[in-house]
């Protein structure tokens, strides 16, 4: 009986100690300086009240294109990977004179799925073992500011 206590300790123990943790990457401002900002307004405006973008495009001649900010929120569990359970990303597009064109707001609902790929690309190249790559490195050296790369 006592065993099987013990037994039951450990685990409860265990999962408590790999607990839930949450992640939070990124600053939204609030949602009060978010709807300040429409659509006419300037570059600047826009930087004035939400402040400076977590990502930014400027055309060759330095004119605003896009601003980009973002949050996003993860949780981990015990040793699983990291599980994003929050989004959000507003992205204001500016036309040439630096005025709001457009603004959208992206969820995680907006997100696309991506695969990737297992395949490898076969390199041409030879596999040296430890014993082969200390050999060829005998006498390579840094003789005094000559290059070393050079045999003699």
């Amino acid at each position: 009986m006592f065993k099987k206590l013990m037994i039951c300790f450990g685990i409860i123990s265990m999962t408590a100690a790999c607990g839930l943790e949450t992640y939070t990457g990124g600053d939204l401002p609030t949602a009060r300086r978010l709807a300040a900002i429409k659509e006419g307004d300037s570059a600047e405006k826009v930087v004035r009240v939400l402040g400076t973008p977590a990502y930014q495009v400027h055309t060759s001649e330095g004119a605003p294109q896009l601003y980009v900010y973002a949050r996003n929120q993860k949780i981990s569990r015990a040793f699983l990977d990291p599980q994003e359970i929050e989004r959000d990303v507003y992205a204001y597009t500016f036309d040439a004179q630096g005025e709001v064109v457009s603004i959208r707001h992206l969820t995680l609902a907006d997100a696309r799925q991506v695969s990737c790929s297992d395949a490898k690309t076969p390199v041409q190249a030879t596999e040296l073992s430890v014993w082969q790559q200390l050999i060829n490195n005998f006498g390579r050296y840094d003789a005094g500011g000559q290059d070393s790369s050079v045999r003699r």
